[in-house]
């Protein structure tokens, strides 16, 4: 599994990076990405150093890496999906349609909450705390998906 850095930083800042080793054992990420991350002016800096140095998220770069008009990072994380085949984790809109258009599997933070409670990681109840994290640390939920994401988790409203 691949990621780009937004992901990694929601997740550090929440404190629960630890669920991508949960789902997926190994991340991996480009040079471009780890030195998006690894800004010791960050609150998230110790965590991911921290990972990258227990070796659970890898770092690998793409032996091309075609302009696709995007940042450093979602460039460079989706020409490692294509070359290693494999699924990317972004939140970045142009990144998710551009990644789309060219066969990758994406994933965006959210996704990750949901493939957490579906694998009893979390519950339900820890799963709307999370989004509500999240949310808190500036990730964009419009209030129509959030209501989505409500009735997803079957929360009535004596939460």
């Amino acid at each position: 599994m691949i990621s780009d850095a937004s992901p990694l930083i929601f997740l550090s800042k929440i404190g629960r990076v630890d669920l991508l080793k949960l789902l997926f054992k190994i991340i991996i990420i480009t040079s471009e990405v780890r030195d998006e991350v690894l800004n010791e002016e960050k609150q998230e800096f110790n965590i991911l150093k921290n990972a990258i140095e227990k070796g659970w998220i890898k770092i690998k770069d793409p032996k091309k890496n075609l302009d696709l008009g995007l940042g450093k990072g979602e460039n460079s994380s989706i020409n490692l999906a294509i070359e290693l085949k494999d699924s990317l984790i972004t939140d970045d809109l142009s990144a998710v349609k551009s990644a789309k258009a060219l066969g990758i599997n994406v994933l965006r933070t959210t996704t990750l909450i949901f493939l957490a409670l579906n694998k009893k990681i979390i519950s339900k109840k820890g799963a709307l705390n999370l989004f509500n994290q999240i949310i808190d640390k500036g990730y964009y939920i419009s209030p129509q998906i959030y209501k989505e994401i409500v009735k997803e988790l079957n929360y009535s409203q004596r939460l």
